[in-house]
């Protein structure tokens, strides 16, 4: 019987473990994302500067991407979609609103036709 007890003794042991592991694993599952702060938002957010230069840099890439459509790559839409996102780019920089210079250097890369 003395076994028996002990066995017994081990496994109360080993519940009352498993239940404090599941409880913090849980506790911490929870707590994670109330720590965590907005998903995709930089935390530190350079404004790009919204000057005439730049953006009749991307204004020229508009019309190279919408030239680069019309010439050799017929109506794909690639250059279309680049066109539209340097436009939206164009809008927000003039409405004042910030801008990410990272966003910029994309906008004015060449459009890839894979």
């Amino acid at each position: 019987m003395p076994e028996a007890t002990q066995a017994i003794r081990g496994l109360r042991v080993m519940k009352k473990n498993l239940m404090i592991f599941a409880a913090a694993a849980l506790a911490t599952t929870l707590a994670i994302p109330a720590l965590a702060g907005p998903v995709g938002v930089s935390r530190t957010y350079n404004s790009a500067p919204s000057d005439a230069a730049t953006i009749a840099e991307l204004q020229d890439a508009a019309q190279k991407a919408t030239w680069d459509g019309m010439n050799g790559n017929k109506n794909n839409i690639v250059f279309a979609r680049k066109n539209y996102e340097i436009n939206q780019l164009i809008d927000r920089l003039n409405n004042g609103q910030p801008v990410d210079p990272a966003e910029i250097d994309m906008a004015l890369e060449p459009a890839h036709v894979w």
